[in-house]
């Protein structure tokens, strides 16, 4: 596992984005999980949490998700952004990559049983319903790189971004497997498009199955959500 050291620690992450559901695990995202990060890199977190029972259960609106821009020790910036478990789940069975991601980063920095059988989980589900989102992820890097650079130490980042997307989608589609690599060489638009290119190909001649197996992360979940009943009902008990 790759690490990566921070001037703020789990619990002071929790504190800062305000959710008062439990922390299951936290990943680190972004540039960092690439290693493609620079000294000026954001530290891009996401924080996963699962929503109190007692609310599920009165039918309460749960927060899917939070989002909060954190500044922290010594001039550090954490973009921290918080998915309750069961968005979470729902949206890897819609081939969502941020959410393969999410589940699958390298950099955990609250790591925990959950998120190893996660991982394990996606790893093990994986399919070509991740095609449209890799790609529709892709093209808004691209898009990115056609806007008015502010600072010229990002010229190419849109097209860097997009070639790692690329790379991440064609392994997984054509071979079923999940690797986090950075983009290196030139990165201009013809080397981008050519790499769409190969990931329409991918997808088109990919042997994984047309949509991962629901009912695996659906049992996942519910396991999941009776685990923290009974945890929630022996705190109750213990006060």
């Amino acid at each position: 596992m790759k690490e990566l050291l921070l001037e703020i620690d789990a619990a002071e992450l929790e504190r800062l984005a305000g959710s008062t559901a439990r922390t299951v695990f936290i990943s680190c995202t972004g540039s960092h999980m690439w290693e493609m990060n620079t000294p000026e890199s954001d530290i891009d977190l996401v924080i996963i949490y699962i929503a109190p029972t007692r609310s599920l259960l009165r039918g309460e609106r749960i927060l899917p998700t939070v989002r909060q821009r954190i500044t922290a020790h010594r001039g550090e910036i954490y973009d921290t952004l918080g998915w309750e478990i069961g968005h979470l789940i729902n949206q890897l069975i819609r081939g969502n990559v941020n959410a393969i991601w999410y589940s699958t980063s390298p950099l955990v920095i609250k790591p925990s049983s959950v998120q190893q059988e996660l991982s394990t989980i996606v790893r093990a589900n994986l399919s070509r319903a991740t095609y449209r989102s890799i790609r529709g992820m892709a093209e808004s890097q691209i898009r990115s790189e056609g806007k008015p650079a502010t600072d010229p130490k990002i010229a190419g980042k849109g097209y860097r971004t997009a070639l790692r997307t690329i790379k991440f989608g064609i392994r997984l589609l054509s071979e079923g497997r999940i690797c986090y690599s950075p983009a290196a060489g030139e990165t201009g638009a013809e080397r981008v498009w050519q790499g769409m290119r190969r990931l329409e190909e991918a997808y088109e001649s990919s042997p994984l199955p047309d949509r991962p197996d629901e009912d695996v992360f659906r049992d996942f979940l519910m396991r999941l959500r009776l685990e923290e009943m009974k945890r929630e009902m022996g705190g109750e008990r213990e006060r």
